[in-house]
């Protein structure tokens, strides 16, 4: 995924517990201050631009979208898919992957009531666990000018922001082919300076190419992490957290990202 200078994107390789499993079809289609997003300069550089999972109501509380809707098979409510997300990235490049932001940009993402989670194939239930206000910031990886991994350069990408009370919980829905990231900051700042410092959270539901979907926790540049964060499969309670992220240009991808096989997902992010 996305990660700071370093701008991680996408690809996927099952880990062994999941190796034996095919990737289902492709689906039907159904504000500060940054840096240009660089391009890989060598062979590391591409490796972490790519994730180990990729490859192998629009309001809270469920007003009606103010854009137009489509009949997605991820639920109620999204814009419809924006224009080159299903077609494949090069296969020697799946960084360069454009993948659905939603048509206007971010109506792939919805906040939604408890209530509705129901109705939707790809949920985060995002928990603020501190003792302070904490601003959730929420970016599609593709970026508003359709550049892949431009999404974080928040003078050319406008990211979701939401802030959570102390032990307030919200749950966002995703559209299929969906690749986002986000940060917290208990000050509600949010650019790419200060989010390279903090623990991001990141995660693909169903991608294009491989039916595939993931989540991580990440940070490359600088090494180590500032705030505590845990992302959590509901289903299978695997949970990944700032102590088992991305940390080290050694990483390797296979330890750190999960892979989930074509299907829904509802993660649980807890800060703090």
């Amino acid at each position: 995924m996305s990660i700071s200078s370093l701008n991680r994107a996408s690809f996927f390789q099952p880990s062994s517990s999941i190796s034996q499993l095919k990737p289902a079809a492709a689906p039907a289609q159904g504000v500060v201050e940054g840096s240009p997003a660089q391009q890989p300069r060598n062979d590391l550089r591409q490796m972490f631009m790519a994730d180990s999972f990729e490859q192998g109501p629009s309001k809270l509380g469920g007003a009606a979208p103010s854009h137009p809707t489509y009949n997605s098979d991820a639920g109620p409510g999204f814009g419809p898919p924006s224009a080159g997300s299903t077609e494949p990235a090069p296969a020697n490049a799946p960084w360069l992957a454009n993948n659905n932001v939603g048509s206007p940009y971010n109506s792939n993402m919805q906040l939604i009531d408890e209530g509705q989670k129901g109705q939707f194939k790809y949920t985060n239930t995002f928990t603020n666990k501190t003792n302070e206000p904490q601003t959730i910031t929420l970016w599609n990886k593709t970026g508003e000018n359709g550049n892949p991994n431009d999404g974080q350069n928040f003078d050319k990408s406008t990211p979701k922001t939401f802030t959570l009370q102390p032990g307030q919980s919200q749950v966002v829905a995703f559209d299929t082919n969906s690749s986002v990231a986000w940060a917290a900051s208990k000050d509600g700042t949010a650019k790419p300076g200060a989010n390279s410092g903090q623990t991001w959270g990141e995660a693909t539901f169903a991608n294009s190419g491989t039916g595939w979907s993931g989540f991580d926790t990440s940070q490359i540049s600088p090494a180590g992490h500032n705030g505590k964060m845990s992302i959590t499969h509901e289903a299978t309670g695997k949970t990944v957290t700032e102590a088992n992220a991305w940390q080290t240009e050694k990483d390797d991808p296979a330890l750190h990202d999960v892979g989930v096989p074509a299907g829904p997902l509802n993660l649980r992010t807890e800060i703090g």
